[in-house]
């Protein structure tokens, strides 16, 4: 009975492997994360850890993430700060309707609060892109856009997934917290890479961290 717990290839090893993967991508993405700007590398890092580990593949946490932190760096960076410009963009928008027009035009905002919903579902697929496709910018965003509206129902529960988080964040900041450092981020990266390695699967990827068979999309 021992001998089939400690075995390699048994269930219950591959489960506690995974689970420690996940406490040690955890802290990587946290520890990457604490500059700000590095935020959108880290979410590619952790994406490219995440769905290896759906895919059954066994990555090397600390090398690989690192691997993939330095070079999507650039493109993370870039996707990044398009996707604050347009956020802040929209934001304000929102306020200039509620704060400098007349009540009558209230209705102007709602085309911006569906631009803010379409920006956050666009970042759900590109990065995870990144991490997976050899893409130019423009080709992430218009691909994750693409993949958000043809997969409507698992954009739509990223959505209300996300969503959910920030309603227990702010109902049960402490409790929601302290779990997210434990491996809060991993974990709901590793659940989105549930779904996304299947959608990546329809589009050719082969989930591995041989480069050369990084699918390229640049042709």
């Amino acid at each position: 009975m021992a001998s089939s717990f400690f075995n390699p290839k048994s269930k219950a090893t591959r489960f506690l492997t995974g689970l420690c993967n996940l406490i040690i991508v955890n802290l990587l993405f946290m520890i990457s994360c604490v500059p700000v700007f590095t935020i959108g590398a880290s979410v590619t890092a952790l994406y490219r850890i995440t769905i290896a580990i759906v895919a059954g593949d066994n990555p090397a946490i600390w090398r690989d993430y690192l691997k993939s932190f330095r070079d999507n760096f650039v493109k993370a960076l870039l996707l990044s700060l398009i996707y604050i410009s347009l956020t802040a963009f929209f934001l304000f928008e929102i306020y200039m309707v509620n704060n400098w027009l007349d009540k009558q035009f209230f209705w102007a905002q709602y085309p911006a609060y569906f631009f803010l919903i379409m920006i956050f579902a666009s970042a759900c697929y590109s990065f995870p892109l990144l991490a997976w496709f050899h893409e130019t910018i423009p080709q992430l965003l218009k691909n994750s856009v693409l993949l958000a509206i043809t997969n409507l129902p698992t954009t739509i529960m990223f959505i209300v997934f996300t969503g959910g988080l920030g309603y227990l964040l702010y109902e049960a900041t402490t409790i929601t917290m302290s779990c997210m450092i434990l491996m809060g981020f991993s974990f709901m990266a590793f659940f989105f890479s549930l779904f996304l390695k299947r959608i990546f699967n329809k589009l050719g990827a082969d989930i591995s961290f041989d480069d050369e068979k990084r699918i390229d999309t640049d042709k």
